[in-house]
């Protein structure tokens, strides 16, 4: 299996809008500014989601990298048949399949090549954020998981879209205060923490107040 053919799809889609970008910017070469360029496009990737936590500007970030891409030599006869990814570009896409295996990940993620590639990031995000934190942002979202499919990454992005993460709600002390019912509260505690091999449930029926903790 190739470089490519161990990306992700989400990777890959990156890639294909890279290319796009350095097209259009009339760009002989695709370079890892067209990547970063091209996840920051992408309103639903894993980059925008971190940069969102951290709560940085992110319009303003993409247009310091447009302003950078517009930096870039123009040639007026380019296509996609004779435009080429440049050796940088090469070489971060190693980088990242060098991480990959190291977490023990079976394709290249987007969330990876970000991290392998922080460095060459370094200059144009620094205004804008810590690359540490941007790093600590991505590894919370990544949550210890592994990709083992070609969208892994994309159902990555889902979980955090569209799920609720309640024990971080409850270390940031965001949950509502359960009122009522301690002595009931704190037996489900005690079986929830048993060091067993049953499988718990849990159902409650707001509507009558009622509890009912099973085991199979």
């Amino acid at each position: 299996m190739n470089l490519f053919e161990k990306m992700t799809d989400q990777l890959h889609e990156t890639l294909d809008s890279a290319l796009a970008l350095a097209l259009h910017h009339k760009n002989a070469e695709v370079t890892p500014l067209h990547m970063l360029s091209a996840m920051l496009n992408n309103s639903q990737g894993i980059l925008i989601q971190a940069l969102q936590k951290m709560s940085v500007d992110i319009p303003a970030l993409r247009l310091s990298v447009q302003s950078e891409l517009n930096k870039f030599a123009k040639v007026s006869q380019i296509s996609k048949q004779n435009i080429q990814l440049n050796q940088a570009l090469i070489e971060s896409l190693e980088n990242a399949q060098g991480l990959m295996a190291k977490m023990g990940d079976s394709f290249i993620a987007a969330d990876v090549y970000l991290v392998a590639n922080m460095s060459l990031f370094e200059s144009v995000l620094k205004p804008y954020l810590d690359t540490k934190e941007l790093q600590k942002t991505l590894e919370f979202l990544r949550k210890g998981r592994t990709i083992q499919d070609k969208n892994d990454d994309s159902n990555l992005e889902s979980l955090e879209k569209f799920g609720i993460d309640l024990t971080q709600k409850a270390l940031e002390n965001k949950l509502d205060p359960v009122i009522g019912r301690d002595e009931e509260i704190i037996r489900m505690m005690q079986i929830l923490i048993r060091k067993t091999k049953i499988t718990l449930f849990y159902w409650a029926s707001l509507e009558w107040g009622k509890r009912l903790l099973w085991k199979v």
